[in-house]
C-alpha cells in the first residue's frame, strides 16, 4: 500500500471500495469515493493530473453503484410493496364486484317496479286523447277514494326484509309517492301503515309492533306470551336480529289482526274506507279503488275473498286477497269501544286464523249483524297466478289483487300489468282474460299468437305444446275429468284433442318403470300449473285450438268497468 493510500485511508471519513484504473493500471490500490483535503498540494504534476482523472471516473462509478443499490432496494422491497399493493387493489376490486352484483341482483328486481311503462300504441294514443274529459273524471274518482283510504300492510319479523322492501317501492309507484309521508303536516293521500310483530326503522317508512298494546290476558295467554318473548329474545341478539330462524311466526301472526286495526282506527278514525293486505300480495291498486269509488262507505260492509271457517262454519275474509271494511263499520265497532279487540282474546287464542275472528267480530258487531260478506263477483281471490282457474265466471271480471307470492313474483306481476294497461285506456279495469294472456306459458302464448290474423311466423309453431315435468292442473280441480290409462303422454294428448271443450292435459306415472300412466283432462276451465317437483313423472300440454276457442267463446263485450 503507497503512502498516498495510507494517508487517504487513515484520513478519510468516507466509504472505501476497492477500484482499479484502467489508465493507472499500475496503481494497484483503495481509494476513496471522494479526494480527501489532507493530501499535499506538493504533489508532483503527474501524479496530480492522474488523481483528478481518476477522482471523476470514480466519482462516474459512485453515481453508477448508488443507482445499482437503488435497483436492488427497489427489486427487494418496493417490488414486493408493490406487489402487496397491486394484490390488495385487486382484492378490494373483487369485493365490490360482488357486493354490486348482490346489490344489483336485489335492486335491479326492485327498481323493474319502478321504470317507466313502455309507450302505448297509436290506436290506444288516439283512444285517449279522444276521452280526455271522461278520462279526467276517473282520475278524479279514483283520487278521492284514495285519499279517502287507510291502507294497513301486515308483515312478520321473520320474513319483513325479504318482502317488505318491494312492496314499499309499489306503495310509492302505484298508490302515492309521498306515501312514506303518511301522518305528516301537508300530507294528503291515503293514510298507511306497516304493522309487524316488532318494531324496524325501514328508511323513512316506521314499521309498528301490532302488539304495543295488547292485553294483558294476551300477555299471559301461552298461545301468545313465550312465542312474543322469543321472538324478541331472538331480535335484540345482532347475530339473529333477521329473525329468519323464528318458526312460530304464524302462531302469533293470528293475534295481529285485530290490535293493529284497534291501533290503526284510533290513529285516523274518519277514513272512509280501511284496506287491509299482506306482504306476500300484489294488489291492482287502480282497479280496486275504481270499484271502491262506486261502493257506499257509509253503508256497514266488508270486500274480500269469502271463506267458512270450519268447524263453526263462519264466513270470513281471507287477509291476504285483500280486503275492505266500510268507514262505518269501522265507527260501530272500533269506534264504539277503545278496548274492541281485547273483548275477542279468547276466541282468537283458540283460533288457527286471525283474519277469520277480525272478520267474525266485525259482522256480529255490526249494528245489523252480517251474515255475509259484500258482493264483489270474483274481483277478490287470494291464489297466485298460476293456480287461478279461468273459466266462463270469472274469464270478463275484474281483479283485485293476487297471493301466496314470493318477492320476484310480485315484481313480475307489477310489470304485467304496466304491459296490460299500455295496451288499455288509462285506469281501465284489469280482467283475468288480460292476466291469464301475460302468465300463459311462454310455449302456449307463441302458440295463439301464430293463430291471430295476420301473423306470419317465421318458424313452424307447434299447436300441441308440451311441457315435461310441469303439473298444469290436478284431480281435485274444478273441470277435471279422468282419462282412459296410457302408456305415454301422447296418447293422452289424443284424448284431449278428441274433446273440444278440453283446454289441457297432465299425464302422470306414479312409478317411472309402472306399466302405464294416468291421463287427466281438463274441460271448458283453464289453468296454468306450476313446475312439478315430486316424484314419478308429469307432463303437460295444451291444445291452442281449444284455448283460442274458448277465448272466442268468451269475448269480453260487455265487462264491468269496475
Amino acid at each position: 500500500m503507497t503512502a498516498y493510500t495510507r494517508l487517504a485511508k487513515a484520513s478519510s471519513p468516507h466509504v472505501v471500495v476497492a477500484y482499479k484504473d484502467d489508465d493507472d493500471a499500475h496503481d494497484d490500490q483503495h481509494t476513496s469515493l471522494l479526494p480527501s483535503a489532507s493530501i499535499s498540494s506538493a504533489q508532483s504534476p503527474v501524479v496530480g493530473k492522474s488523481n483528478r482523472r481518476s477522482c471523476w471516473k470514480r466519482l462516474i462509478l459512485c453515481i453508477s453503484l448508488v443507482a445499482v443499490c437503488v435497483g436492488v432496494f427497489e427489486t427487494a422491497f418496493h417490488g414486493k410493496e408493490a406487489e402487496s399493493l397491486q394484490a390488495a387493489k385487486e382484492k378490494i376490486s373483487q369485493l365490490e364486484q360482488q357486493l354490486r352484483t348482490k346489490f344489483r341482483g336485489g335492486f335491479d328486481r326492485v327498481m323493474a317496479t319502478m321504470s317507466p311503462p313502455p309507450s302505448a300504441p297509436a290506436s290506444v294514443t288516439i283512444n285517449v286523447t279522444a276521452e280526455t274529459d271522461a278520462t279526467t273524471d276517473k282520475d278524479t274518482a279514483i283520487e278521492a277514494v284514495k285519499r279517502q283510504s287507510m291502507i294497513v300492510l301486515k308483515t312478520g319479523a321473520s320474513v319483513l326484509f325479504d318482502r317488505l322492501p318491494v312492496q314499499l317501492l309499489l306503495a310509492q309507484s302505484d298508490i302515492h309517492p309521498d306515501i312514506h309521508l303518511s301522518g305528516t303536516h301537508g300530507y294528503d293521500g291515503p293514510a298507511f301503515l306497516v304493522y309487524s310483530d316488532a318494531h324496524v326503522q325501514l328508511g323513512p317508512f316506521d314499521v309498528r309492533d301490532a302488539f304495543a298494546n295488547v292485553s294483558t290476558y294476551a300477555r299471559n295467554s301461552p298461545e301468545f306470551g313465550p312465542r312474543y318473548t322469543a321472538l324478541h329474545k331472538l331480535l335484540s341478539d345482532p347475530a339473529s336480529a333477521r329473525a329468519s330462524s323464528f318458526t312460530e311466526g304464524w302462531n302469533l301472526d293470528k293475534w295481529k289482526f285485530l290490535y293493529m286495526w284497534q291501533d290503526a282506527f284510533r290513529r285516523d278514525p274518519s277514513r272512509e274506507w280501511y284496506i287491509g293486505y299482506e306482504a306476500d300480495t300484489f294488489v291492482l291498486w287502480n282497479s280496486l279503488f275504481r270499484f271502491l269509488a262506486t261502493q257506499d262507505s257509509a253503508k256497514e260492509q266488508i270486500f274480500g275473498c269469502s271463506y267458512v271457517l270450519t268447524p263453526s262454519q263462519e264466513t270470513f275474509a281471507n287477509g291476504g286477497c285483500p280486503y275492505v271494511v266500510s268507514g262505518a263499520l269501522m265507527r260501530s265497532t272500533f269506534g264504539k269501544d277503545a278496548h274492541f279487540a281485547e273483548k275477542f282474546d279468547k276466541s282468537v287464542e283458540k283460533s288457527c286464523c286471525g283474519d277469520a275472528e277480525l272478520s267474525i267480530a266485525l259482522r256480529k258487531s255490526a249494528t245489523v249483524p252480517l251474515e255475509r260478506l259484500a258482493d264483489s263477483g270474483a274481483r277478490f281471490q287470494r291464489e297466485p297466478p298460476q293456480e287461478v282457474l279461468f273459466d266462463e265466471g270469472n274469464w270478463c271480471q275484474p281483479i283485485f289483487g293476487f297471493h301466496h307470492l314470493a318477492p320476484d313474483q310480485v315484481t313480475q306481476l307489477s310489470r304485467i300489468e304496466r304491459d296490460i294497461r299500455s295496451t288499455k285506456s288509462p285506469n281501465e279495469t284489469i280482467l283475468y282474460s288480460d292476466v291469464f294472456d301475460h302468465v300463459a306459458p311462454r310455449v302456449l302464448q307463441t302458440a295463439l299468437r301464430s293463430l291471430e290474423p295476420g301473423t306470419n311466423a317465421s318458424e313452424p309453431v307447434n299447436l300441441k305444446p308440451t311441457q315435461e315435468n310441469w303439473e298444469a292442473f290436478t284431480s281435485s280441480d274444478r273441470g277435471v275429468e279422468v282419462g282412459s290409462k296410457t302408456n305415454d303422454a301422447a296418447q293422452c294428448l289424443h284424448q284431449c284433442m278428441d274433446k273440444p271443450q278440453c283446454t289441457a292435459w297432465v299425464w302422470s306415472k306414479v312409478g317411472k318403470h309402472d306399466a302405464s300412466g294416468s291421463c287427466l283432462l281438463m274441460l271448458d276451465v283453464m289453468k296454468i300449473g306450476k313446475a312439478y317437483e315430486g316424484s314419478g313423472l308429469r307432463t303437460s300440454g295444451w291444445i291452442t285450438k281449444h284455448v283460442a276457442a274458448f277465448k272466442e267463446r268468451h269475448v269480453c263485450k260487455d265487462a264491468p268497468a269496475a
